[in-house]
């Protein structure tokens, strides 16, 4: 069974997996706000909803944080980095600078913005139809292996 696959010769992306994007968000400009959103406050997060962010703004933001997940470019919209926008609340008193930070979906470690274009390697499995956006390290390490979920 020399063509059957061994362990050592996969790597399952499930166990290894990080989020492509980490998003930072810090209000630059408030106001009479009824949520309390104050200058300087700062949420992190991935994927879920961050703890305590007015839900309203959320939702009027959700258009640029799935753009910036997909890779779209925030020069196109006037700012002037990719992964940078600024937003104002839908009560137009709150303004929040949202920072998108891509990642390596193995390790994690943020990958770098060099002219305008994200700084990374892709592994892929074709045969699954699956690819993920690696950084240098991980894919001198993971370039010989079958990736799976």
């Amino acid at each position: 069974m020399s063509g059957a696959k061994r362990d050592e010769d996969t790597i399952s992306i499930g166990e290894h997996w990080n989020e492509p994007v980490r998003f930072t968000i810090e209000i630059v400009k408030d106001g009479n706000c009824r949520a309390g959103h104050n200058a300087g406050q700062e949420f992190a997060f991935e994927w879920n909803t961050p703890k305590g962010m007015c839900s309203e703004a959320f939702v009027g933001m959700y258009p640029v944080l799935h753009s910036l997940r997909v890779l779209g470019d925030m020069r196109e919209l006037g700012s002037e980095k990719r992964n940078e926008r600024t937003y104002t609340c839908p009560s137009r008193v709150i303004q929040f600078r949202i920072v998108a930070h891509y990642t390596c979906n193995i390790c994690g470690c943020e990958l770098d913005i060099v002219d305008g274009g994200i700084r990374s390697k892709r592994l892929e499995n074709p045969d699954e139809n699956l690819w993920i956006r690696v950084c240098d390290n991980c894919f001198d390490r993971y370039r010989d292996k079958i990736l799976t979920w």
